[in-house]
């Protein structure tokens, strides 16, 4: 008997030990996983990070284990905007959000300074690689892929719930990282909004994500800076590279792209549309998948009646006032239902 209860013990500390560290051998763990990060968090869980001469502010939820491998999400700001702003309009920092019953570590990358737009005098601003006002040679890709490295190596991230946002130039930038093949095999989903899709974003040609993209997209139809009818040059200085896509089309284009091919459709491309739907007041949802061959294979497009260039809140924070927050209603549970299987 004695001997009996001394196993028990033994294999109750045991136990104990692996419960505390909880980490096996999982793909989705980041080498961050295990160690207390050197980075110094303040009380609400902001830390601002330099990085190769740039920077991002990182937000941790309270319940951030380093033990647990925490889904991520980058948000991207908008023209002449800045990492404190996009978290404030997004909202990917607040409390309680989870993503795969988890807390999210919420990233906000800060853009280099451009030249400005002509229509604004060409007064330098903060923008992202893709538009004709992003400085010259900016690689933010690289940039992107850097920050993802960073963070894996000092932080405990699910290297297989990794996602990307971004509102107007922001969410312009997320269609480049979701049209460029070495950024799309690593974020699982994307979720553009308001985004200011210029030609050097890949829109609608020179996509090549090399994968199924998972893709929610949001655009006001009052937007009278990026126009969800799109134009064919600045309204004012008549520059072609503002040219700007239609947003129907470019959610078309997504489609086809994430087009089922494959042995249960006996090789035939079906791309299966619902008919439109209303889940919010003044909103309406056209979604495209051919699930259940793939269902990754989802292009999701939220057309808000009466929104400018706003992301879509409850609170109006944004400047638009709609009858749902997108980031809590639609874009988290959105990417909840999405990772790699690859890694």
């Amino acid at each position: 008997m004695p001997h009996f209860l001394t196993a028990l013990i033994w294999l109750f500390a045991i136990f104990s030990l692996a419960s505390g560290l909880a980490i096996q051998n999982d793909r989705r763990l980041s080498s961050g996983c295990g160690s207390t990060p050197s980075w110094s968090f303040n009380k609400e869980g902001h830390y601002t990070r330099s990085l190769n001469g740039r920077s991002y502010l990182v937000h941790i939820p309270a319940s951030y284990n380093v033990n647990t491998s925490h889904p991520t999400v980058l948000s991207f700001h908008a023209f002449e905007e800045d990492p404190q702003n996009q978290e404030l309009i997004s909202g990917f920092s607040a409390a309680g959000l989870e993503i795969n019953g988890t807390g999210i570590i919420a990233v906000y990358p800060e853009a280099l300074v451009g030249p400005g737009k002509g229509e604004d005098g060409n007064i330098p601003q903060r923008a992202w690689q893709g538009a004709p006002y992003s400085p010259k040679g900016v690689d933010d890709v690289t940039f992107t892929m850097d920050i993802l490295q960073d963070l894996q190596e000092n932080l405990c991230v699910d290297i297989s719930r990794i996602y990307a946002s971004g509102k107007s130039n922001g969410g312009g930038f997320t269609n480049l990282l979701a049209c460029n093949s070495t950024s799309a095999a690593v974020f699982a989903a994307f979720a553009p909004v308001s985004a200011a899709l210029y030609s050097g974003t890949t829109p609608i040609d020179g996509c090549k994500p090399g994968r199924i993209i998972p893709i929610i997209n949001f655009h006001g139809l009052s937007d009278d800076i990026i126009p969800f009818d799109g134009r064919s040059a600045d309204v004012w200085t008549g520059d072609k590279r503002y040219a700007l896509p239609n947003i129907t089309e470019y959610r078309e284009a997504w489609a086809r792209r994430n087009a089922c091919n494959s042995s249960e459709t006996g090789g035939d491309v079906v791309t299966i549309f619902s008919t439109i739907t209303h889940p919010h007041k003044n909103t309406n949802l056209r979604v495209a998948d051919c699930s259940p061959a793939d269902i990754h294979s989802v292009m999701q497009g939220f057309t808000v009646v009466g929104l400018g260039h706003s992301w879509p809140t409850t609170t109006g924070v944004d400047g638009g006032t709609t009858s749902f927050n997108a980031t809590s209603a639609e874009i988290v549970p959105f990417f909840d239902q999405h990772w790699l299987e690859h890694v």
